[in-house]
Order: structure tokens, then sequence, then C-alpha cells
């Protein structure tokens, strides 16, 4: 089926606005180390202004879409409804070994990103009883900063402060781009549903999606996966957040019945390039190879999440993926996610 062949049907806008804090830390897991990825900081805001062109990044996201084809996908025949959202994020990795002043060369390097994207989910064939015939399909497009001195600052703080038997990272002048370097991330993502079990009282008990997700620029890589939840829940498919892995975090459904779930995700990826491993133009202290990089990563992340009225609470303690690098001692990392909601 061509693309090209879709109409141009304007599909209608999400009203609802709100705004959203995801915290991922190592220490929110069980499985508590402090290395690789050690924490992350996500402020996100959805609404029809997030879709305005002055705000810049949702024009870079349409010209994007454009580009790649996705603005006949989010504009064909079937679009119902669209959600637009924007976030900004930092994100902190780190070898294991953080009282090195040199580089760590048996192990990943340091690496920070910050970030603004701009996003747009949208719902295809709503209006259809039979989620068979449902799908969503997001774009997401992202300007980034790697090698600013944030993540170093807010780490050796945490440490110092709360954390004073961990060691104090003294390796950041040789993470990737240190000093900072621009980069440029776009994201699309397609759900579909392909089971769900609803009670009498329309409240659904459980469901099952499947998604393809593919990212080009500073991290390429191409993922597909299943998502489950078992509990009470209203939420559809393509409005539900997971924390810590998802492409973009939407908002639950504003009403007064209590919806609680646990879920679990699972995922492949297949990496084509990752600069805060392989690093980009400049030179740097420290990076790897391709040889060094594994091409394949299994990822998996369960959590809970309870949502009331106009709030959504979800707690992911575990987040796992399987070893990034092939060198000196490969090792799954884990962390865990915090995340809190509110719209309107």
């Amino acid at each position: 089926i061509s693309w090209f062949c879709y109409a141009q049907i304007p599909a209608e806008q999400d009203s609802t606005v709100g705004f959203a804090i995801i915290a991922a830390k190592d220490f929110l897991t069980p499985l508590n180390q402090d290395r690789n990825y050690t924490m992350g900081l996500s402020f996100n805001f959805y609404g029809p202004v997030f879709d305005k062109n002055a705000l810049v990044v949702p024009l870079f996201r349409k010209g994007a879409d454009w580009l790649f084809g996705l603005k006949r996908w989010h504009n064909q025949t079937g679009a119902t409804i669209f959600i637009s959202s924007m976030q900004l994020f930092d994100g902190a990795f780190t070898p294991l070994d953080l009282k090195s002043t040199t580089p760590v060369t048996n192990d990943r390097p340091y690496g920070n990103v910050l970030g603004i994207g701009a996003s747009r989910t949208t719902l295809i064939n709503g209006d259809k009883d039979d989620i068979s015939k449902q799908s969503a399909i997001t774009s997401r497009f992202v300007v980034v900063v790697i090698g600013t001195s944030i993540a170093e600052e807010v780490q050796t703080y945490i440490h110092r402060e709360y954390f004073p038997e961990r060691d104090v990272p003294l390796g950041w002048p040789n993470q990737i781009s240190d000093g900072g370097e621009p980069t440029l991330l776009y994201q699309v993502q397609y759900m579909k549903p392909i089971f769900e079990d609803v009670s009498p009282t329309g409240m659904k008990r459980i469901q099952a999606t499947w998604m393809l997700e593919t990212n080009v620029g500073y991290y390429t890589n191409m993922a597909t996966g299943f998502a489950f939840r078992i509990g009470r829940f209203k939420t559809p498919f393509w409005k539900f957040t997971n924390s810590g892995m998802s492409v973009v975090s939407q908002k639950a459904a504003n009403d007064d019945q209590l919806e609680f779930n646990i879920y679990l995700q699972m995922r492949g990826r297949a990496v084509v390039y990752n600069a805060l491993l392989q690093g980009q133009f400049r030179k740097n202290e420290y990076e790897l190879s391709g040889r060094d990089v594994n091409r394949i990563l299994l990822e998996a992340e369960a959590g809970v999440l309870v949502h009331y009225r106009a709030f959504t609470i979800i707690f992911a303690p575990y987040l796992t993926r399987t070893s990034e690098i092939s060198i000196g001692e490969p090792r799954n990392h884990s962390w865990g996610s915090l995340a809190i909601f509110y719209n309107w």
C-alpha cells in the first residue's frame, strides 16, 4: 500500500492540556548500580499550543514529517484525533569506575545529552469498535546538545550530599563532545493493538499492543516489541504512557474513575550508530569503535500505573537493557523511573 495515495484529511486535535515530570535514576530500582544510564529528567508538556510553529521545534518536526512522508500518514483517511507535545530532557551515562581521571578504556565513555523535542501522535480509525482496525503513529523531532556539564554538576552534587558512600565522578572531562556539540534525532513509532479484554462495565482488563520504532540521528536504530497491561483501566492503547523508554509521554483519560494496571514491555533493538558511544565530528579523549558496540540489544520494562481524575502516577522499578558494549566486562544495566502527570 503506498502512502502517496492517502487522502489529506486533517484529524481533530485533542484539546486537553497537561504536563508531566519524569525522573529516571539507578537508585529507583532494587538492581541499583551506579553505572551506564545513571540518571535522567524530563519535563513534558502537551496540548494544542505545542503544535504551534512559533515554538520552532514543532516546525522542524513538521518539516521532517514532510521530508520522510509522515505528513501523509498523520493526515490519511481514517485519521481520527491527534495529540501534540514537547519535551525538555537531560540524560547521563557513565562507566563503572568513577574515580579515574583518565579515560576508562575497557568501558563505555561518559556521556550527557540535553535536548528539546516536539512530537505528534495520531490515532487511525479510532471511530471503529474493532481494535484490530485501529493503530497509532508518532513522529518526534529532537534538537540536542551532547557534552554539556549539567550531568557532571548534578551527579557530583547528589553523590556528595545524599550518597557519600559513592565515589564522586572525576572522569566527566573525558566525556563525548566535552564542552558541547549539537546534534539531531528524528523518531517514528507505530503502535497497533492485537488483543483486548473488556469487562461488562466497559473497563479494560487486559490489553496487548505491538510496536515498531525507528530512530535516525545521534542514536540510529530500529526496535520492535510488545506491551501488555493487566488491571482495570479505560485509557486506550495510544494514550497509555510507560515512563521510562517510551517515545513520548501522553496523557491518560481525564475522568472520575480510578484506573490501575501493571504493565510489561519487551523489545529487541538493532543499533546502527550511537554518538554517545562512538562520538560525532569532534575529536574525543576516548570513544568506541563500531566493533566495540553490540548491534543487537534486548530491553524490558515493568511497572505500575495509577490514575484518578487529573492525576497519573507511573512507577517502573524495573527497566533493563542488555550490554551496549562488547569490550571489557560486558554487562546488562538497570534503572527505575517515576512519572507524575497532571492534565486538565
